[in-house]
């Protein structure tokens, strides 16, 4: 009690004082986007999100708060919010819904990307807190300025079940979730799911990092996900099956896979897994798995995956870069505490260059043409059309505060996108100068950001020819933007 009338006479000192300093303004009117993608604090910039001419520029979530507040006509909503840098931060996690009364949000999204959201803070929790710098003074002047002690006053009569709301609680009364077809959440606080599937009844697409995920994936209405990426899932072949037994007959799209990393080799699945998986998934479209190489290229799972799926149109399959020889050589570094001797191992390691730091076969334009032949012969004139193949560093750079030493994969990376093309007579005007494919022929094409590779082969006719090259004479920008995101 003492607290309460102590809080209550110091918020009487500084109430006037404070309450000009503390009101808001707003920035001159704008323009309703019909979408919004931006990271906060940087805004949309030429790294950073995307807005159309005369969008609003929205680099903080009160500023994102505010456009939601207004607007009626937003669609999609992808949000990071995060640490940039050594200097900066956001304005706060999470949206400042009003408490105990509550916001509103017009629109009706139809796509919803989170990142770094902090769905379980609770308001009242917040506007109780003092900060933990400065003295006491100080500290309570802040509490005043920032307009808690306001929000502190009008919550006392608050019952507990308003006190004990989270961000997600407030969220959930102030948007309608039901027209949701594509939810996205990395990073931040995991949701409750209970709380949120509930709302989610048009849910068909799901992305996410984290084993948290088989919670809201199992809890979802049976067969209701069509599109399905789960990267760092923590789950084994086994483990993830009745997951995805509880989809099985609506997967169109699925993507399984885990970024490399040199301290421990990946879960994959078994031939036998990928065999069983294809069964169990029969309109089976899209498929992104890793494979890991051991010397050899993987011939019984690239099998599984040409004869197994029979409606798989795409596949997209993760090589290894790191060879276990360098992955040891990174376990036994991260035991040391000076970074000069972790440089003197590095240096002395035969682990560190040449082949030996490198998976075996090493994935490259030139070693990719054999896999892919195999995986187009052994799909036997079926579906599968395109291949993608990746190896190395593909999660985006970080770009939060310095870091200390380095990942011997940033900037080890490889991709090669491949593609079957059905010969109907006509000529292939960027191939060859111009090559004409013969009905009954398969046009066969390899290609990466600096050299493309065909060949014509045809198993009705009993007739291949070799891999020819051709050499950029610069770069290829687009294809590399399209490897990045996963569009190839």
């Amino acid at each position: 009690m003492h607290s309460t009338f102590r809080r209550l006479l110091i918020f009487a000192v500084f109430f006037l004082a404070a309450s000009a300093a503390a009101s808001s303004t707003e920035r001159p009117p704008f323009k309703c986007p019909t979408y919004i993608d931006t990271v906060v604090p940087s805004g949309q910039t030429d790294w950073y999100g995307k807005r159309e001419p005369g969008d609003p520029f929205l680099d903080s979530m009160s500023e994102v708060h505010n456009a939601l507040t207004k607007c009626s006509s937003i669609k999609s909503l992808k949000l990071r919010v995060t640490s940039l840098g050594c200097s900066e931060h956001p304005d706060r996690y999470n949206f400042p819904f009003n408490h105990p009364s509550g916001s509103r949000y017009p629109s009706t999204l139809e796509s919803l990307d989170l990142e770094g959201y902090a769905f379980n803070d609770r308001p009242w929790d917040e506007v109780r807190t003092l900060h933990r710098w400065g003295n006491t003074f100080e500290r309570y002047a802040d509490w005043v300025y920032e307009g808690k002690a306001w929000a502190w006053l009008k919550g006392l009569p608050m019952s507990q079940a308003q006190k004990n709301m989270t961000n997600l609680d407030l969220w959930l009364e102030a948007m309608d979730f039901s027209q949701i077809r594509h939810l996205a959440i990395r990073d931040g606080q995991t949701p409750n799911v209970t709380t949120l599937v509930p709302h989610l009844k048009s849910l068909n697409s799901f992305s996410t990092y984290g084993s948290w995920a088989k919670e809201l994936i199992a809890a979802l209405p049976e067969n209701s996900l069509k599109h399905l990426s789960w990267k760092n899932s923590g789950q084994t072949g086994a483990s993830v099956e009745p997951l995805l037994r509880h989809h099985a007959d609506s997967l169109t799209s699925l993507d399984w896979h885990e970024p490399e990393s040199t301290y421990r080799q990946r879960k994959v699945m078994s031939p036998a897994q990928l065999t069983a998986l294809g069964g169990m998934l029969p309109n089976l479209k899209s498929l992104t798995i890793d494979i890991n190489q051991n010397g050899t290229w993987p011939v019984d799972h690239l099998e599984a995956i040409a004869t197994e799926f029979p409606n798989l149109e795409n596949a997209t399959i993760f090589f290894e870069m790191a060879s276990e020889c360098r992955r040891q050589l990174d376990i036994e570094k991260s035991g040391l505490r000076r970074l000069h001797e972790m440089m003197v191992m590095e240096d002395q390691s035969d682990c560190s260059k040449g082949t030996r730091s490198n998976a075996e076969p090493t994935l490259g334009i030139y070693s990719a043409g054999w896999p892919f032949e195999l995986l187009v012969k052994k799909n036997g004139g079926g579906k599968l059309k395109k291949v993608n193949f990746y190896a190395g560093s593909w999660e985006r750079g970080w770009d939060g505060a310095m870091l200390i030493g380095e990942d011997w994969l940033d900037d080890r990376r490889a991709f090669v996108a491949c593609e079957v093309i059905e010969g109907d007579g006509s000529v292939i005007e960027d191939i060859g100068g111009g090559l004409k494919v013969e009905k009954q022929d398969q046009l066969l094409v390899c290609q990466n950001n600096r050299t493309k590779r065909y060949k014509v082969m045809s198993e009705a006719k009993k007739r291949r020819t070799v891999w020819e090259t051709k050499q950029y004479a610069e770069a290829n920008q687009d294809i590399m933007e399209r490897a990045w995101r996963m569009e190839l």
